[in-house]
C-alpha cells in the first residue's frame, strides 16, 4: 500500500491522529489513504480557514494495479467545495477534469474524476489544496495485461485465425445482435477496436432484437420497471472489446436518447449493482474463445443490473486458470468501474467450471467478487480431477477388463457411485485434462504436442497451461528434449474400495486384487505398473497460491449460496458431493459454515432469480452491518431470514433443513427428506477413506493397522497387503502433506525458483 504524505502543515499547526476513511475492499485490502493536518494552533492564533485535511481513493482498482491509462480517483478534503484542488502527475499541472462530480456532505467535499494519461509504470499523483498536499503512486499497466498472472501464454491463437471447425471458416464471436465481430484488424495481442451495439426487448418477438442504427425507434419496445423502481425502456448498450487479450462484453439498461454513461454520472436505468458471469468448462487454454459467461439475460438486466464478462473468464477457453480468470475480472471489473460507475457489489454468477473460478478467485484474489452464486459446484479443478483421472484412467482400465468379471453394481461400488455410467460415460468420455493430448478443437493438430513427432508442441495440461504457477522441469523421459509442468497428483497410500470391502460391497480377494493392479500414470498420462508420486513442489504450489480452494482466506469473507441441480440419479460427473466437499473445508477452517447455503432441486426447477434477489439482499445488510465486527461475522448476521438450507420436490414444495453428507454412511446417504429426494454419493477417494473435505493431494502414511478392516485376513493376505504398500496407507486423520492455507493477491513471474510473490 502506498502512503500519503503531509507536504507542508499551516504556520503553528501541530498534527493530529491519520483519519481513517475505509473505502471499497479491492483485493481484500481497504486503502486507508486519509490524512489529517488538523487541530488547533499551539498558541491560540485563529485557525486557518482553507483545507487542512485531503484523502485520496483510488476507486476502480488497487493503486498497484492500475490497467489502461487511467483511473478513477476519489479527493476528500474539509474544505469548501469553490476552492477546487490543484492537480499534478508526474510533476505536470492536470486540469481537474469539467466532468468531475462534486460532492458536498456534513464535513467534507469530494471530487470524483477520471484520471487518464498514466505512462506504464509508477506515476506520481499530487492533489493540492491550500497549504496542504498528499502524493499517492498509481503503477500502471497496458490494457492487453499481464498484470498479475505473470507472463502472456504462448502460442496463443486469435480469433482470426482460429481452427476451423467445419468447411474451413474460421469460428466466430457473436455480438448478440446478429452481427459478428469483424478480426480482420487484430493485432498480435488479439487486440480488437471497441464497439457499442443496441438491443431492445420487443413486446410481441421473442428475444432481443437489434435497435435500428438510424436513430428510428420501433414501436414495440417494451419498458421494464427496475429494482429501484424506475420505468424504463427496455433497450440494453452492449460494448464488446478486448482486455488481457479476451474478448469482453458490458450490457446495462440505457436509453440512447439520454447521456452516455459515465463514472460520475452513471445510467440512469442502472441499479448499481454488476453481476460478473463465468462459463464452464476446463481446457488448457492458448486461444481465445468465441464466447463469455453470458450478458444478455433478460430477467436480471430488467432489474437493472449491469452484467460483464469476457472470453477468459468461460474455464473452458481461459486454461482452466482461476489467476488468469481473476485478473481478467480485474481488469473488466476495472474498465466498468471508470467508464460507467463504481458498483455497490460486483456478485460472480456461474456453474461447473464457473463455480470453479468463482470459489479459486474468491479465495485467493478476495475483493474481486463480493458475493458468490455457484451452482453445480467443484470446489476447485485439481481436487476434482483427483476423482475424475483415476476413475477415467486407472480404475476404468481395471473395471471394464473382461478378464476380471466384474458386474456394474461392483464397479460403481469402489467409488460409491449411483451407477457404473457415471465413471464409465460421464466422467470416462470426459478429455484426460492433466494430459498433455488434452487439446482443444480450436488449437491447430500441427501445434498440440508428440513426445516423437513434435515434442516442442503445446502441451493441453492444465498444469502445462499454468506453468506461472506450478513451474517447469525437464522432461522424465532423456529423449524428450523440453521442459514440462510437475504435476500435484499423487496416489501413494490410497487404499481403494476400502469402504466398499468393510461394508461388504466387496471381497478381501477383490480389495487387494484392485489395490495390487491400480497403478498410476506419467507424466504424459500413460498408464504405469506404479502408483503415481506428486512434485511436492507443485504440491505446496496448489496449496500455497490458492489453486486449492479451503475455507480460510478469501472465503471466509465472502456469502455463497449453492444452486445445486440434481443430477447423481443420472450418473452425471457434476455430482451434489462437490457441494459437500466445499462446506466441510469452510467448516474445518472456520469451525462453521454459515456463509455458504447449499438449494437442491431437480434439474427442471431454476431458482435463479430467487438467488440473485437474495444474494443482493444479503450484501445489501452486510454494508449496512456495523463494520467493527469480524466480516465473517458481518455476513453470518446479516444473512437474510428467507435463505438458508433447503430442498424443493419436483412440485415446488420447499423443505428446509441443513444440507448433510454422513461419511459413515457412504452408500446409503438418506437421512432427512431432502437426501430422501436427492441423496449425495462419494467418490473414489471417499470410499478411500479420504476426508469429505477432500482435498488431500499426498496422503501421510502410517502403518498398517489391521483394527481399520472389518475383515479378518489370513497370513498370507496380509503378507500380500504389506507388499501393496510398503511404505503404508495414508493417514487421512492427518493434514496433507504440504498442506495449509493459501496466500492471497499474488503476482507471478518467469523465474522458475521465485514464481510468486504478494502483491504489496
Amino acid at each position: 500500500m502506498n502512503a500519503l504524505k503531509i507536504k507542508k502543515r499551516l504556520p503553528g499547526q501541530k498534527s493530529c491522529s491519520l483519519r481513517q476513511r475505509t473505502t471499497r475492499c479491492i483485493g481484500g485490502m481497504a486503502l486507508i489513504l486519509a490524512v489529517n493536518a488538523c487541530s488547533g494552533p499551539d498558541d491560540g492564533a485563529p485557525v486557518a480557514t482553507d483545507t487542512t485535511r485531503i484523502a485520496v481513493d483510488v476507486v476502480s482498482s488497487q493503486p498497484h494495479l492500475v490497467t489502461g491509462g487511467s483511473a478513477l480517483i476519489d479527493v476528500q478534503h474539509d474544505g469548501s467545495a469553490a476552492a477546487l484542488p490543484t492537480l499534478q502527475l508526474n510533476g505536470r499541472n492536470i486540469p481537474l477534469p469539467a466532468d468531475a462530480r462534486i460532492r458536498e456532505e456534513e464535513e467534507d467535499v469530494s471530487f470524483r474524476f477520471l484520471l487518464t494519461g498514466l505512462d506504464v509504470g509508477d506515476n506520481v499523483l499530487e492533489i493540492s489544496s491550500g497549504a496542504v498536499s498528499a502524493s499517492l503512486t498509481l503503477t500502471n499497466y497496458t490494457a492487453t495485461g499481464p498484470v498479475i498472472s505473470g507472463p502472456h501464454q504462448q502460442p496463443y491463437v486469435c480469433l482470426n485465425a482460429l481452427a476451423a471447425r467445419s468447411q474451413g471458416e474460421p469460428r466466430r464471436f457473436a455480438i448478440g445482435n446478429g452481427d459478428y465481430l469483424d478480426t480482420r484488424v487484430q493485432d498480435d495481442n488479439c487486440s480488437l477496436p471497441t464497439r457499442v451495439d443496441y438491443v431492445y426487448r420487443s413486446i410481441s418477438l421473442d428475444g432481443f432484437q437489434p435497435l435500428p442504427v438510424d436513430g428510428q425507434r420501433p414501436d414495440d419496445i417494451m419498458f421494464t420497471k427496475t429494482s429501484t423502481g424506475a420505468d424504463v425502456p427496455f433497450i440494453v448498450r452492449m460494448e464488446t472489446g478486448t482486455l488481457n487479450r479476451a474478448v469482453y462484453q458490458i450490457a446495462v439498461l440505457h436509453d440512447p436518447d439520454t447521456p452516455l454513461p459515465t463514472a460520475t454520472a452513471p445510467a440512469q436505468a442502472w441499479n448499481q449493482r454488476l453481476l460478473y458471469t463465468f462459463g464452464g468448462g476446463c481446457e488448457a487454454g492458448y486461444f481465445q474463445g468465441t464466447g463469455t459467461g453470458g450478458v444478455l439475460r433478460e430477467s436480471v438486466l430488467a432489474q437493472g443490473y449491469a452484467i460483464a464478462s469476457s472470453t477468459l473468464n468461460v474455464n473452458a477457453q481461459g486454461g482452466c486458470n482461476d489467476v488468469l480468470s481473476a485478473e481478467t475480472a480485474m481488469m473488466v471489473k476495472e474498465h466498468f468501474s471508470k467508464y460507467y460507475g463504481e458498483p455497490v457489489h460486483t456478485i460472480g454468477s456461474g456453474g461447473s467450471g464457473g463455480a470453479m473460478q468463482q470459489l479459486l478467485i474468491a479465495g485467493a484474489y478476495p475483493g474481486i467478487l463480493d458475493g458468490l452464486l455457484v451452482s453445480l459446484t467443484f470446489s476447485d479443478a485439481i481436487t476434482y480431477f483427483a476423482d475424475a483421472q483415476e476413475c477415467s484412467g486407472p480404475w476404468r482400465n481395471y473395471a471394464n477388463n473382461p478378464a476380471h468379471g466384474l458386474d456394474e453394481d461392483t464397479r460403481a461400488a469402489v467409488g460409491g457411485w449411483p451407477n457404473w455410467y457415471l465413471c464409465d460415460q460421464s466422467l470416462g468420455d470426459r478429455p484426460d485434462r492433466i494430459s498433455p493430448f488434452d487439446c482443444s478443437a480450436e488449437i491447430p493438430a500441427e501445434l498440440h504436442y508428440h513426445p516423437q513427432t513434435n515434442p516442442s508442441g503445446i502441451r493441453c495440461s492444465i498444469y502445462d497451461g499454468m506453468r506461472n504457477v506450478f513451474g517447469a522441469r525437464q522432461h522424465p523421459d532423456g529423449s524428450i528434449n523440453r521442459e514440462v509442468a510437475p504435476s500435484p497428483h499423487d496416489n501413494v497410500g490410497v487404499q481403494y474400495g476400502l469402504a466398499a470391502l468393510n461394508q461388504g460391497l466387496i471381497d478381501k480377494s477383490l480389495f487387494l486384487d484392485i489395490n495390487e493392479n491400480f497403478g498410476g500414470w506419467d507424466i504424459d498420462y500413460q498408464r504405469t505398473q506404479e502408483r503415481t508420486r506428486g512434485d511436492l513442489q507443485a504440491i505446496r504450489a496448489a496449496y500455497e497460491t490458492g489453486r486449492i480452494t479451503n475455507g480460510a482466506a478469501g472465503l471466509s469473507r465472502v456469502p455463497i449460496i449453492d444452486d445445486r441441480p440434481y443430477l447423481d440419479h443420472e450418473g452425471n460427473f457434476h455430482a451434489s458431493v462437490y457441494s459437500f466437499t466445499t462446506r466441510a473445508r469452510l467448516e474445518r477452517d472456520n469451525g462453521h459454515a454459515d456463509n455458504y447455503v447449499i438449494r437442491r432441486h431437480p434439474a427442471s426447477l431454476s431458482l435463479a432469480d430467487e438467488n440473485l434477489a437474495l444474494m443482493n439482499s444479503w450484501l445489501d445488510a452486510i454494508k449496512a452491518a456495523n463494520d467493527d465486527l469480524p466480516i465473517l461475522e458481518r455476513i453470518v448476521r446479516s444473512k437474510p431470514a428467507a435463505l438458508s438450507d433447503d430442498c424443493f420436490t419436483v412440485e415446488g414444495e420447499r423443505i428446509v433443513e441443513p444440507a448433510v453428507f454422513n461419511t459413515d454412511r457412504l452408500f446409503d446417504n438418506t437421512e432427512g427428506r431432502c437426501n430422501q429426494l436427492y441423496p449425495p454419493h462419494a467418490g473414489l477417494r471417499l470410499v478411500a477413506g479420504g476426508p469429505l473435505s477432500n482435498d488431500v493431494m499426498k496422503c501421510q502414511l502410517k502403518p498398517i493397522d489391521y483394527d481399520d478392516y472389518r475383515v479378518e485376513f489370513s497370513a498370507g493376505e496380509k503378507a500380500r497387503l504389506e507388499n501393496i504398500f510398503p511404505e503404508g496407507v495414508c493417514d487421512w486423520s492427518r493434514p496433507g502433506i504440504g498442506q495449509g492455507s493459501n496466500q492471497t493477491w499474488l503476482s507471478f513471474g518467469p523465474s522458475p525458483v521465485n514464481r510468486y510473490q504478494t502483491s504489496p
